[in-house]
């Protein structure tokens, strides 16, 4: 509904400025034929007052300044023009100007038409005034990177964040109607495949009595007892002649398998959580662009030689300092592989570039950034998110740390105790900028207190009222509101418009988290969304009384925005308790 009232100001207060040939465009407006002087944006906001209107807009002040007139001249202009333009589409019942300000008064009428269409529409459809509020939506291609560990173990707790988080940012920007595509960069390229590789390498020579190189047994190790759960299975695939006559050859196909058999391993614990990811890049296979890729960068003074090593002088783009590329061995740094990994996304011309990291990684994007720039692309279309470091306690205490991973909670282990759902919702109910910490008791309690539950019982009080009630589900859904009964001022009929209202309201909330990044603020809407349906249940009787199918309707109403709600976060929602 936010939408199709800021889609129909938008065209109609165009259509106002037009005919006063006031050469201003409101931004969204689609008469692209048209050349003006001025542009300015539509602010549509929500006020906290019901008494102030359903919607309010500032354009008169922006106007103002521009038109070097009152804005409460201004907006009492606009007041009328909307008025008269809304008599066809009954949009409003009265728009209101307070000292500029321009309070939209909805009409019940409308508000009953959207609850049906609501109800009645599997997916938010883009219709006129939707669209012109959001323009040019099928355009816009985003390539999301996210998760991205190292193919060196399972996944632990601190990978869950960032990759719940980049799941559900997916699914609900393709639920909005963007182009979204997930991407895993497997980090196969360095040292740590190896080291992971000797690691079960000595596991397997310790069970059956190997001798090794000195060279191996030196060598800093991978703990944790994964690496004990590889020796049999490597042991049966190569044999154990291929342990007993290691070789550096060995080593690389040994690195290579272990790779693999990791990267399995990441994707069936992502797949606890139902994550999965369109396309898997690998860091190993792009190298051979590295030589190419760095004779661009010399050609466009990008580099610069200091005792033998080279530099990027990623300084020159607003880095705070410059950043070594290639070391006094020839060898290239860490650097180098997301240099051409970005530059592979970039030749794939994508509109928009996202990634979320840990929040050890800040010092990243400045100098990759610079990188892009160099290679003559849009750094600007880069966009980097930060998830902070999850804590779990239990009844107050650290969390005990799984002796399986080493030094770390395993994702698999923390689902098997906590559950898929309970995961995501908690996860996902700060913003990612925020460090999270958490009981896991809290999600044990059958209360208020636990919101997957609070949120659920709602849904499956819904559900038991229907099965209860004397009116089939379809008799529910054919009934027509009658709009008048949201005219009078008597609490009931409020309350149950302010709950039809909130439902509608789910869309915007939608929009907006995924806008801002904050999909915390779904899980804040459907928590506020289950305790106005729980206290309108506790105060008023529904079954046997004169609007009980009416009141079931917006139910059902309600009960949709908890399913899509839940859809879009990878929640089973529960009809029964």
């Amino acid at each position: 509904m936010y939408y199709k009232v800021k889609g129909f100001l938008i065209e109609k207060i165009q259509l106002y400025l037009d005919n006063k040939n006031s050469n201003i465009k409101i931004l969204g407006n689609l008469n692209n034929n048209t050349t003006y002087q001025h542009e300015i944006e539509l602010h549509l906001e929500l006020p906290r007052d019901r008494k102030h209107g359903h919607f309010a807009t500032t354009i008169a002040f922006s106007l103002a300044k521009i038109l070097k007139n009152n804005p409460k001249l201004i907006a009492d202009e606009i007041s009328s023009f909307l008025l008269d333009c809304a008599k066809d589409f009954t949009i409003f019942d009265f728009v209101q100007n307070i000292n500029g300000y321009i309070n939209l008064h909805i009409s019940s009428s409308f508000i009953c038409s959207e609850i049906s269409y609501a109800l009645n529409n599997t997916k938010h459809n883009i219709d006129k005034y939707t669209a012109i509020s959001l323009p040019n939506l099928n355009q816009h291609r985003i390539l999301l990177e996210y998760v991205s560990a190292n193919p060196t173990g399972p996944l632990h707790i601190g990978h869950a964040r960032g990759a719940i988080f980049g799941s559900v940012l997916q699914k609900l920007g393709k639920y909005l109607g963007y182009d979204i595509y997930g991407e895993y960069y497997v980090n196969d390229a360095g040292s740590q495949i190896e080291t992971c590789a000797i690691s079960v390498y000595l596991e397997i020579a310790k069970k059956y009595d190997i001798c090794v190189d000195e060279k191996y047994r030196n060598s800093s190790l991978y703990l944790g007892e994964y690496i004990s759960d590889l020796v049999e299975p490597l042991v049966a695939h190569f044999g154990i002649q291929f342990f007993q006559n290691f070789s550096d050859d060995s080593m690389d196909t040994l690195a290579d398998f272990v790779k693999n058999l990791m990267l399995d391993e990441i994707k069936s614990n992502l797949a606890l959580l139902d994550i999965y990811f369109d396309n898997f890049v690998s860091e190993k296979a792009l190298y051979a662009r590295w030589d190419s890729i760095l004779q661009k960068l010399k050609d466009n003074g990008a580099i610069e030689e200091r005792n033998g090593a080279l530099w990027l002088k990623s300084t020159l783009h607003g880095d705070e300092k410059d950043r070594v590329l290639v070391r006094e061995n020839g060898m290239p740094t860490y650097m180098a592989g997301d240099v051409i990994y970005h530059e592979d996304k970039f030749l794939r011309n994508f509109d928009h570039y996202m990634s979320i990291l840990g929040a050890d990684h800040h010092g990243y994007v400045a100098r990759i950034k610079a990188s892009m720039e160099f290679l003559g692309f849009d750094s600007n279309k880069m966009e980097t998110l930060f998830a902070q470091m999850v804590s779990l306690l239990k009844n107050g205490e650290p969390y005990k740390m799984s002796k399986r991973a080493g030094n770390f909670i395993l994702l698999k282990d923390m689902v098997n105790d906590l559950g898929a759902d309970n995961i995501k919702f908690i996860f996902l109910s700060k913003s990612l900028g925020v460090h999270l910490e958490f009981d896991i008791e809290d999600l044990n309690r059958q209360d208020s207190s636990n919101p997957i539950f609070y949120i659920n019982y709602a849904n499956a009080r819904i559900h038991t009222l229907i099965e209860k009630s004397k009116f089939s589900k379809d008799d529910i859904m054919q009934t027509d509101i009658d709009s008048s009964v949201f005219n009078t001022q008597e609490k009931f009929y409020t309350d149950m418009l302010e709950l039809a209202l909130q439902s509608l309201d789910m869309f915007h909330v939608l929009r907006r988290s995924y806008e801002n990044r904050e999909l915390h603020k779904i899980c804040e809407y459907l928590r506020s969304l289950a305790k106005s349906l729980h206290t309108f249940y506790t105060e008023y009787r529904i079954l046997d009384t004169p609007h009980e199918k009416l009141i079931l309707k917006i139910f059902l109403l309600v009960s949709k925005t908890f399913s899509i709600g839940f859809d879009i976060l990878g929640i089973s929602i529960k009809t029964k308790m």
